[in-house]
C-alpha cells in the first residue's frame, strides 16, 4: 500500500475522521495507487464518508478522468438544474453559478429517480479567498433533528413535505444559482414533452409553466429521509440551494407551513456539523453521495474545480 495517512484541521464523527486524508509514499501516481487499493479504497469510503487525495500530481482534466477510471465505477450522466460544462469524458465543471454565492448543502441529484451513489472533485486551481467545499455527514442531521424538533419529524414521516423549486426564466441573466430554463433542463421546447420527461427523469409529480417562461417542479408529498447504506439520512433538500426564498418553496405534505422554528433548527444543525476543505491545487476529494451532502463557500476567481459523478 502506498498511501500515508494525511492531516488536515479534520473532524470526528463517531469515532471516524471526516474526511480521511491519504497522501503519496513514495510514488505520486494516483492512478496505479487505485488500481493497486480499489478495494481497501472503497472500504476506507464507506467506513469514513469521504476521502481527500492530496499531493499527486492531478493537473489536468485528463489526469482526473484517469483517476476517476481507476476506480472502475460505472459513469452517470449529469441532469439538473445547475449549469455545468462538459470538459472531458466523465468529467464536468462544478456548478457554474457565480462563486459569491454560497450553495447550499444538499445530495447530487437527489430529486432525480436515478441519483449518484459516488461524487469526485479535483481542484486545478484554488480560490485565492474562500471557495471552500463543505462536507457533513447526513445522518447526523436526522440524529439532531429528532432530539432538537421530535414532533416535527414525526409529522414529516407521516404527511411528508412538498418541495417546489423554480426554473430560470427566458429572460434571467447568469448571475443567478439556478439559471438554467426548463427547455434547458429537459432539452426540449414542448410543454407536453418537457412534462413527460420531467416526470420520467425528475420524480417530481407535477410541472407548472408560467408566462415568464419559468416551470416549476413540484416533489411530494415525500419523506426527506431514506435508508439508504444501512443509515436513515436527511436525502432530499429542505432548504433551496441558494438563499433566494423565490426559487423554492416548502410545506407539508397536508399544505400546511414548516414552522420557522424548525428551519431554524435545521439551518443551525448544519452550521455546527460541516467540515470546510480548503482546496489545494491537485487536491482529489472522493464523497459517498449516500451519506454526506456536500456545498460551496462563496469564493473569488479564478477557482476551477472539476466533477465526476458515478452510479
Amino acid at each position: 500500500m502506498g498511501f500515508v495517512d494525511g492531516k488536515i484541521v479534520e473532524e470526528f464523527f463517531e469515532g471516524k475522521v471526516f474526511p480521511k486524508t491519504l497522501l503519496p509514499r513514495n510514488t505520486c501516481d494516483l492512478v496505479e495507487m487505485v488500481r493497486s487499493d480499489r478495494e481497501w479504497l472503497s472500504d476506507l469510503l464507506q467506513q469514513h464518508g469521504a476521502i481527500l487525495f492530496r499531493g499527486f500530481k492531478v493537473s489536468s482534466a485528463q489526469d482526473f478522468a484517469r483517476v476517476v477510471e481507476a476506480f472502475k465505477w460505472d459513469d452517470m450522466p449529469y441532469m439538473g438544474i445547475a449549469s455545468r460544462v462538459k470538459v472531458d469524458d466523465r468529467i464536468y465543471t462544478a456548478n457554474e453559478a457565480p462563486l459569491h454565492h454560497f450553495l447550499n448543502f444538499h445530495h447530487e441529484m437527489s430529486l432525480l429517480k436515478e441519483f449518484p451513489s459516488k461524487i469526485f472533485f479535483c481542484c486545478l486551481e484554488p480560490s485565492p479567498e474562500g471557495g471552500e467545499t463543505s462536507i457533513l455527514p447526513s445522518h447526523i442531521i436526522v440524529e439532531k433533528m429528532e432530539e432538537l424538533m421530535p414532533d416535527f419529524v414525526a409529522k414529516l414521516s407521516q404527511v411528508g413535505f412538498i418541495f417546489r423549486i423554480r426554473t430560470a426564466t427566458d429572460a434571467d441573466s447568469g448571475d443567478k444559482v439556478i439559471s438554467k430554463t426548463w427547455k434547458e433542463v429537459l432539452k426540449t421546447n414542448d410543454q407536453v414533452e418537457a412534462e413527460k420527461r420531467a416526470l420520467e427523469k425528475l420524480a417530481c409529480d407535477s410541472v407548472e409553466f408560467h408566462a415568464d417562461g419559468s416551470a416549476e417542479f413540484i416533489f411530494g408529498p415525500m419523506d426527506p429521509i431514506r435508508e439508504l447504506g444501512g443509515r436513515r439520512v436527511w436525502f432530499k433538500p429542505m432548504l433551496g440551494y441558494t438563499s433566494n426564498d423565490k426559487d423554492v418553496k416548502i410545506s407539508f405534505g397536508d399544505g400546511s407551513p414548516f414552522p420557522r422554528e424548525a428551519i431554524e433548527a435545521y439551518k443551525k444543525i448544519l452550521d455546527k456539523n460541516y467540515v470546510d476543505l480548503s482546496w489545494q491545487k491537485g487536491d482529489v476529494l472522493l464523497v459517498d453521495n449516500l451519506s454526506i451532502q456536500h456545498a460551496r463557500r462563496p469564493g473569488k476567481p479564478p477557482r476551477v474545480v472539476l466533477v465526476s459523478i458515478c452510479k
